[in-house]
């Protein structure tokens, strides 16, 4: 073939390549896009929160001891059910009984001391101090009647003098008793012995506390579970001496998303499936809601506790959680992920008389899934197109959608 019959081939392939291009281009762009659909039901249906829990509360409790001792005796074993105030473990206590003594002694002594003080000394000061202002009267009396016998010529000066150095004594005297009543009850011995009486009772209390705590008191009903001493055993302040759990139901603490407040209260019907036991279903209800939303994962925290007796649960095991959060009757309830937005708004997707039509939404939500429509009807139809879609390129498929 020659040069130029190559090259007539060549603008005719080139032609035909770009005609086909022309084509196909065309016949893409007037192509329906077929989506898939949802048809609007009247339907009953429970909604419901899932979400992973673990068993929280009550947590194991480790007792501890709060001074050095030995132990004496251990009066309970692994296992064992417990009251409030029930004695687990006692320490020696015979330094803390006899100190106790002591101080008791020392107090009563104190006590009796300011006794004594209070109803002898202190009357004796008193006394003496109303005879000292008696003694001042008589004596101020008869200075002034010296006074009108001098000025009279009736006695002389020096006995004028002899009775104003004696009014001058009483005076003194009186002052001195008033001091002395003074500094025994504010700064003397009486109030010494107050503050040693302070001091007593602090000691005392001191004491006692000591001695109770060398006994081990369950704080509450609950069970033993482990014991870590045993009698003879020399133990210090902070050392472990036994973990115990409370006698109360059992609490799962899981964390729902805050989209699902609305739905939460409590009261709220529960059911839990743990990952060790995935064939026993366990009756639960919702008794807290969290008064505050954690700020770095946007969640609430709840609590469900177990309504049953259910002997196989430990603390810290996971599992699944299913709160029943409302009951809905006849809604037109439809995938959230069908509402689109535009620069309209929030809207769906319509299919009627074999178009596709924007609609603007009126809906509540319910969780993270679902959606029910306000304004819409049973019947119609949804589709799952794109929000910037053409509407006349939009074709419904075959492929229906399922809640």
């Amino acid at each position: 073939m020659s040069e130029s019959g190559k090259r007539k081939k060549r603008k005719y392939f080139l032609g035909a390549l770009i005609i086909g291009i022309v084509i196909l281009t065309l016949f893409l762009s007037l192509r329906k896009k077929e989506v898939d659909y949802f048809v609007l039901e009247q339907r009953d249906f429970d909604y419901t929160i899932l979400a992973s829990c673990s068993v929280g509360y009550p947590k194991p409790l480790d007792m501890t001891f709060q001074q050095e001792g030995t132990v004496k005796e251990v009066l309970v074993s692994e296992g064992d059910s417990v009251k409030k105030g029930q004695k687990l473990i006692q320490l020696d206590d015979f330094k803390q009984k006899q100190q106790l003594a002591i101080d008791q002694s020392s107090l009563k002594s104190i006590e009796l001391r300011l006794q004594n003080a209070r109803e002898e000394m202190l009357p004796n000061l008193k006394e003496r101090l109303r005879e000292a202002e008696i003694n001042l009267q008589q004596a101020r009396s008869t200075l002034d009647r010296y006074r009108k016998l001098e000025a009279a010529g009736g006695v002389t000066k020096s006995d004028l003098e002899r009775v104003e150095n004696e009014y001058k004594k009483a005076e003194s005297r009186l002052n001195q008793a008033r001091t002395e009543l003074e500094n025994f009850e504010k700064s003397g011995l009486l109030a010494s012995l107050q503050n040693e009486l302070e001091i007593a009772r602090s000691r005392l209390e001191l004491s006692r506390r000591n001695l109770e705590e060398t006994s081990l008191l369950a704080p509450f009903d609950g069970k033993i579970l482990n014991i870590n001493v045993q009698p003879g055993e020399r133990v210090t302040p902070g050392k472990r001496a036994l973990t115990m759990l409370e006698d109360k139901r059992w609490n799962f603490v899981l964390n729902a998303d805050q989209r699902e407040l609305p739905f939460l209260k409590p009261g709220l019907k529960a059911f839990v499936v743990l990952d060790a036991f995935p064939d026993r279903k366990i009756e639960a209800e919702v008794v807290y809601v969290c008064t505050e939303i954690d700020r770095e994962t946007n969640t609430c925290e709840l609590r469900i506790e177990v309504r049953e007796d259910v002997s196989f649960i430990k603390f810290g095991l996971a599992g699944k959680a299913e709160i029943l959060a409302e009951r809905f009757e006849q809604a037109l309830a439809f995938p959230v992920s069908l509402i689109k937005r535009g620069p309209e708004g929030e809207f769906v997707w319509l299919w009627e008389e074999n178009t596709a039509r924007k609609h603007r939404i009126d809906y509540r939500r319910t969780g993270e899934r679902l959606a029910i429509a306000r304004n819409l009807k049973p019947g119609q139809i949804i589709l799952n197109a794109p929000a910037e879609s053409n509407p006349k390129k939009i074709k419904m498929s075959k492929r229906a959608i399922s809640l």
